[in-house]
């Protein structure tokens, strides 16, 4: 599991850190805004599952994902886990609080939960 990690915390900070990508990957990462740093913060659209989406974004040097449940019709925004992964892939942190934040629509969460919504063709969407 650490090896999976470890390639997937690269090319996501290759991603993220510098835009490029190979083809694969800019498909799978899809960017839905930027943290205070300017790094962008992508969805990474392979592993959306229903109404589940994670987002990633650099964090020092490793990467950070964040887990979400959106509940589309109406409109609110549910967060299920935060970690962080250290540049080898190694699992630094890990918050599985979970509940519901405000539904900000210009937020990546947000932005990212358009995507998901559209996806599976949530009515209003």
């Amino acid at each position: 599991m650490c090896f999976k990690i470890g390639g997937m915390v690269g090319a996501i900070a290759i991603l993220l850190s510098n835009g490029s990508a190979i083809a694969q990957d800019a498909e799978r990462y899809v960017t839905v805004g930027h943290d205070k740093l300017g790094n962008s913060v992508a969805l990474d659209t392979e592993t959306i599952k229903g109404t589940t989406y994670k987002l990633y974004g650099m964090y020092g040097d490793g990467v950070f994902e964040t887990t979400f449940d959106a509940s589309c019709k109406e409109s609110r925004l549910f967060l299920n886990r935060i970690a962080i992964y250290g540049s080898e892939g190694q699992l630094l942190e890990e918050d599985k609080e979970k509940g519901e934040i405000p539904f900000v629509a210009s937020s990546s969460p947000g932005k990212g939960m358009k995507i998901v919504c559209q996806k599976i063709g949530a009515r209003g969407w």
